[in-house]
């Protein structure tokens, strides 16, 4: 069987988007918690001089899954088994991404600008609250985003009903 271009589209943005869901689990239970442990003394986990650089990671990831979900919408429009799980996909991706424009990231661009050696104000410990919470319900988006591109390829790689042929007597 030939793999066609609209297949491997799907499959690149599985491999990329399975990379989000893996990313997001490692950065929430192992980074997230040495970064938001004791603010701003451990910002230096984040800090663009002595942290862990996210950027380099999730950049990629983002442009990787943004391009091979465009590639497959075009190439595959006309998918109708696949295409609304890719739909229900892209909402889940687009109300994350809108999401971490509109919030995670100014707010992690601003924790990385706090003076390591400034004391923790309420309104600090506050804020890495929220982000910290707030990062609960991300993943779950990520999670269903990608579980959809699954069942997206699930449903391109079935075969077509064929019609049903009466017996002839």
């Amino acid at each position: 069987m030939r793999t066609s271009a609209t297949t491997w589209s799907l499959i690149l943005l599985c491999f990329s988007m399975a990379g989000a869901v893996g990313g997001g689990l490692y950065e929430h239970m192992v980074l997230m918690r040495l970064w938001a442990s004791s603010p701003p003394a451990s910002f230096a986990m984040i800090q663009a001089d002595t942290g862990v650089p996210l950027q380099n990671f999730w950049i990629p990831v983002h442009v990787a899954i943004t391009v091979f979900l465009l590639v497959w919408l075009v190439l595959a429009w006309r998918e109708k088994r696949a295409r609304l799980f890719l739909l229900i996909g892209l909402a889940a991706y687009l109300s994350m991404r809108v999401w971490s424009i509109v919030f995670f990231i100014p707010e992690m661009l601003s924790f990385q600008k706090v003076p390591l050696d400034s004391p923790p104000s309420a309104e600090l410990l506050q804020r890495v609250a929220q982000w910290t919470s707030f990062t609960w319900y991300r993943e779950p988006l990520d999670a269903l985003s990608f579980l959809s591109v699954l069942l997206a390829l699930d449903g391109l790689q079935r075969p077509r009903d064929s019609p049903r042929h009466e017996a002839t007597p």
